[in-house]
């Protein structure tokens, strides 16, 4: 009913069939470009995005170079 009033309704509306439709990605055309599909281990991806967002400190290297420079 507020659908036309609020834009967060509409969007979501809009978007509902993405709740009872599977989605597929295919990635082959990726894989066929590159060569193999490449994968970042699950804990390094962690840490970047944690550092990333400031959540951690600077890698040893990274705070060596800041302060040299």
């Amino acid at each position: 009913m507020l659908k036309p009033f609020v834009s967060l309704f509409r969007e979501m509306a809009e978007m509902q069939y993405l709740w009872t439709v599977p989605v597929r990605l295919d990635n082959s055309k990726l894989v066929s470009r590159l060569g193999s599909e490449p994968h970042t281990p699950l804990d390094e991806a962690l840490r970047e995005t944690l550092r990333g967002l400031k959540c951690l400190p600077a890698a040893p290297s990274q705070a060596v170079s800041l302060a040299g420079g």
